[in-house]
């Protein structure tokens, strides 16, 4: 009986040195690639690496989706160990992206956005972390199309497209409409939900990747996949 009893303490404890020893090495390997960035004036953000070659493939502050995530690991660190110097680094590799809140040109403000300063706000409750959270919801709200009853997420000639992706954004416009009860906000993304769980879903429960919609009616042009399967 006492075995029983002490096994699930003893997991519990093996898995939660296991989880420090992984945030511990993530805290040593990504001090690293911020030292290498340091330099750059946080100009460029690393975004893909090969095996075989010795420098990342870097982006600017609005170059892609990616760019919050920089950021948003440091502030997952913090979690774990806050320090001093992690909050620096993840707040050096946040200030950046700032102007991100102003773009209306792309769906991907959700992911660049809330890695970074909502994970910010969330931890620290500066309100000039949640002005930009706030901006970035008005920005992609105007990406909301009432007839489709989604944001649309690529721009392009041939229709009005959505991919399942876009579902990750939606957490910005909960949270900006939870923090200044815009009630606007909130049912855009409802509204995204709802049409996506109905349209992107096949019968097995595996997802296409985009859905093309007439803007003109709301009626589904096509289903296809752009990326995976």
């Amino acid at each position: 009986m006492a075995t029983l009893v002490l096994l699930p303490i003893l997991l519990l404890i093996s898995g939660g040195a296991t989880a420090f020893n992984t945030m511990g090495y993530a805290n040593v390997q990504y001090t690293i690639l911020y030292s290498q960035y340091r330099d750059l004036s946080f100009k460029s953000y690393p975004f893909m690496g090969y095996p075989l070659q010795t420098d990342w493939i870097s982006l600017n502050p609005l170059g892609s989706f990616t760019n919050g995530f920089f950021s948003g690991i440091f502030w997952n660190l913090l979690e774990i160990n806050a320090t001093r110097n992690l909050l620096k680094m993840a707040t050096d590799l946040m200030l950046p992206l700032a102007p991100v809140a102003n773009l209306t040109n792309t769906h991907d403000v959700g992911f660049v956005i809330m890695s970074s300063f909502g994970h910010a706000y969330q931890l620290l409750k500066s309100p000039e972390y949640l002005e930009i959270v706030v901006t970035t919801a008005g920005s992609l709200s105007t990406r909301y199309s009432p007839v489709v009853r989604c944001t649309r997420s690529w721009n392009s000639k041939e229709g009005f497209l959505v991919i399942i992706d876009n579902m990750m954004n939606l957490e910005l416009l909960f949270e900006a409409s939870n923090q200044t009860n815009n009630q606007t906000w909130h049912d855009i993304a409802w509204q995204h939900a709802n049409r996506t769980m109905y349209e992107h879903f096949r019968a097995d429960n595996s997802t296409y990747h985009v859905v093309e919609y007439n803007e003109t009616d709301g009626s589904v042009i096509r289903k296809y996949t752009a990326q995976g399967q």
